[in-house]
């Protein structure tokens, strides 16, 4: 069998080494051009953190029935126009038991505005699964020895009425 040989064009010859002659170092020059345009230390961004804030009040029902979802409502502080409430989280417990925690995202600024009556409302759904009463803590803050201080709220689950 005859060797299958690929034409050659000599006039490309010398055009296809100039081009690898200038493109490596175009190819790191750019690479270059992204590192240093990525400044990590961007001082004009403003830096928060996550803050646990104090939830104040809570709307719960007297009493559950067992498979029915219900809203419960409560009221969370927002001291300052730099505290932005980012939602809520829960830990459970026990099988029927909640500790629920309001997070507000902090703005770390120096030019923070106190907000009169500086509160906010959430809501969540929840899903009645045991019969046991339902044991809900909201927290308010901790004490002065920084002991964890709740709302404490607890539901009885009761037969569904016909």
């Amino acid at each position: 069998m005859p060797n299958a040989t690929l034409p050659t064009k000599p006039h490309l010859k010398g055009k296809v080494i100039k081009m690898k002659k200038y493109f490596i170092p175009l190819l790191c020059g750019f690479m270059f051009l992204g590192l240093v345009s990525c400044e990590l230390n961007d001082d004009d961004a403003t830096n928060f953190v996550y803050e646990v804030v104090e939830i104040t009040n809570a709307k719960v029902p007297d009493t559950f029935e067992l498979g029915k979802v219900y809203q419960i409502d409560f009221t969370y502080a927002r001291p300052t126009d730099c505290y932005i409430y980012s939602g809520f989280d829960f830990e459970p417990t026990a099988k029927t038991e909640r500790a629920i925690f309001a997070i507000s995202s902090v703005l770390q600024r120096d030019d923070c505005t106190a907000i009169e009556d500086g509160e906010g409302t959430d809501s969540f759904d929840f899903e009645v699964r045991f019969t046991d009463t339902y044991t809900f803590n909201f927290y308010t803050g901790e004490d002065e020895n920084g002991e964890k201080q709740y709302l404490t709220y607890e539901v009885p689950v009761v037969e569904a009425s016909n």
